[in-house]
């Protein structure tokens, strides 16, 4: 199997750099005329953590990966992430078919802990942050960047 990397995800408003600080502009990034046009885009809470995948064949975790470097199952620096997968597991979220799963580990060591978490865990984006961490409000307005603005303005937290 080809391991790849979850693709950054860039906003679809032009970033200029104005006085030493980057403000986004209501130019639409060449290329993401599709995040305005397309029904089926969702607006998702990004979740402040450390990006990992899991590998499921036969039914069965068999490799889990920071980006694309492989993390053993023991490892010093670094059983956070196998923690929160572990976590993960117990919860039911990984549950699912053979192949590459994309999530997020949260938690005590990781930016803050902004969610006050006493242990890590693994969130995976197909399926708990398309049910769970979804804007329903996205697309009941206008898609023109002041009304985006003033939206994204008033957005609170969902993974609280």
């Amino acid at each position: 199997m080809m391991i790849s990397d979850m693709p950054k995800l860039e906003s679809p408003f032009v970033r200029e750099m104005i006085n030493g600080e980057y403000i986004v502009t209501d130019t639409i990034r060449e290329g993401y005329e599709w995040v305005f046009e397309d029904e089926s885009v969702m607006a998702i809470e990004k979740l402040n953590g450390t990006n990992v995948s899991i590998i499921i064949d036969g039914g069965m975790i068999t490799a889990i990966f920071n980006r694309k470097n492989k993390i053993p199952f023991f490892t010093k620096g670094k059983s956070f992430i196998t923690e929160g997968v572990l976590n993960a597991f117990d919860k039911g979220y990984c549950e699912l078919p053979d192949g590459q799963w994309f999530g997020e580990v949260i938690g005590p060591k990781l930016n803050g802990n902004p969610y006050k978490l006493d242990k890590h865990i693994w969130i995976p984006f197909k399926t708990y942050c398309q049910e769970h961490l979804r804007y329903k409000s996205w697309g009941k307005y206008p898609k023109d960047f002041n009304t985006i603005s003033e939206w994204f303005k008033e957005l609170m937290p969902l993974y609280m």
